[in-house]
């Protein structure tokens, strides 16, 4: 049983990890394109998606509209910012897109819980910290 926790742990840090990677990589990109168009194609990870934007964050949908992430756009220097429940939208998300891992529980309430788990001890380990806006990755930790 340790083992897989261990394993569905690995894929939430693996989430945290993507969506981090994406806002870096991205965010100034997606916000440049957001000032002329509220709407239109961008390539992410070399994929066309559709973006959205509104206010300050911008929501990007994959060609086959199954694949949803939403982020406020980045304006760290050393870190990424970011808020769970936009990370725990792609990630249910992409577990609807994907058919549900195997690492993941099909209970929904269940996978916040071990959702939450994870946070705690990143936050407890250093990795993410908790700000004002929610939580923050250091660059060093992407990849």
């Amino acid at each position: 049983m340790a083992k897989n926790k261990d394993k569905t742990e690995e894929r939430y840090f693996d989430y945290v990890l993507i969506y981090t990677n994406t806002i870096n990589e991205y965010s100034e990109e997606l916000k440049a394109l957001c000032k002329k168009k509220r709407s239109g194609e961008v390539r992410v990870w070399k994929r066309k998606h559709t973006y959205f934007a509104i206010n300050n964050w911008v929501t990007i949908l994959n060609r086959k509209n199954d694949l949803e992430m939403s982020f406020s756009f980045n304006s760290e220097e050393k870190h990424v910012s970011f808020e769970k429940y936009k990370l725990h939208n792609f990630i249910e998300s992409d577990l609807n897109a994907n058919w549900l891992g195997k690492d993941f529980p099909s209970n929904k309430t269940m996978r916040t819980e071990e959702l939450n788990s994870c946070f705690d001890k990143l936050v407890m380990s250093g990795i993410i910290t908790k700000s004002w806006e929610g939580f923050k990755i250091s660059q060093d930790e992407l990849y």
